[in-house]
């Protein structure tokens, strides 16, 4: 079943069950005017039919979109069954043991009505909002961790470099052990630096393959430095 289908089809229950309350209603009521208490009854059992069946479509919209589903719904499905049985409470105390007012019934109902808005609002929308938040540390971090798992690569390469290299190996060392300070940022302001690190890493990776296999290029040492001005920069950059 697709995701439309799925949605029309739990708006059918819903249209179902409604249907079916609204019947009962009528039938109940026949031609006679509702008294207070009979109307509160019947206004909190409409209210319980829509919090049981919040999850149906949250669950089907908003949940997808982040991580944590299992935690979330649990978290709803408690709120609904603490605020199903303290209303029945309510009705109960006030219908059938009249140990409450009418309008201590109203309030009580108000106040569970909130609380229960409450436990969804930290269920869905906080759990979104720290699934964004984790989702944009994710995006801080991406070239990030590229550009410390191809230094690390790199260290290995230029360990094996011959002597006369030894001031550009000193240069290249230095820069990635700074490498190791670079922290994110937000906002991408240091996307732009951090691809041409990569790319710099990439262009001495290859310069040192090509001295292992016997050739001596010069442009190792301006490419090492390139590279350690960039990185200096970027170290420059903070949140």
């Amino acid at each position: 079943m697709t995701k439309k289908k799925s949605v029309f089809f739990r708006f059918l229950l819903f249209l179902a069950g409604a249907g079916i309350i609204i019947l009962a209603f009528f039938l109940t009521r026949g031609e006679r005017e509702f008294t207070g208490i009979e109307a509160f009854v019947w206004s909190s059992i409409g209210l319980m039919y829509l919090v049981f069946f919040l999850p149906f479509f949250f669950s089907a919209i908003s949940i997808e979109k982040f991580s944590g589903k299992i935690p979330v719904l649990s978290m709803v499905w408690l709120g609904i069954l603490l605020y199903l049985a303290a209303s029945v409470i309510v009705i109960a105390l006030l219908s059938f043991v009249q140990l409450i007012s009418l309008n201590a019934a109203i309030i009580i109902q108000s106040i569970l009505l909130f609380l229960f808005l409450v436990d969804v609002y930290f269920a869905y929308f906080a759990s979104s909002h720290i699934g964004r938040v984790a989702a944009e540390e994710a995006g801080k971090q991406q070239y990030l961790n590229h550009i410390k798992s191809r230094s690390q690569v790199l260290s290995l390469s230029i360990n094996k470099l011959p002597a006369e290299f030894e001031n550009v190996q000193k240069i290249i060392k230095q820069t990635l052990d700074d490498i190791k300070f670079i922290y994110p940022v937000s906002g991408g302001a240091g996307n732009g630096l951090e691809t041409r690190i990569i790319k710099s890493l990439l262009v001495i990776s290859e310069l040192c393959g090509n001295i292992s296999s016997g050739a001596y290029p010069a442009s190792l040492a301006p490419e090492a430095e390139n590279l350690r001005v960039l990185v200096k920069e970027r170290k420059m950059l903070r949140n």
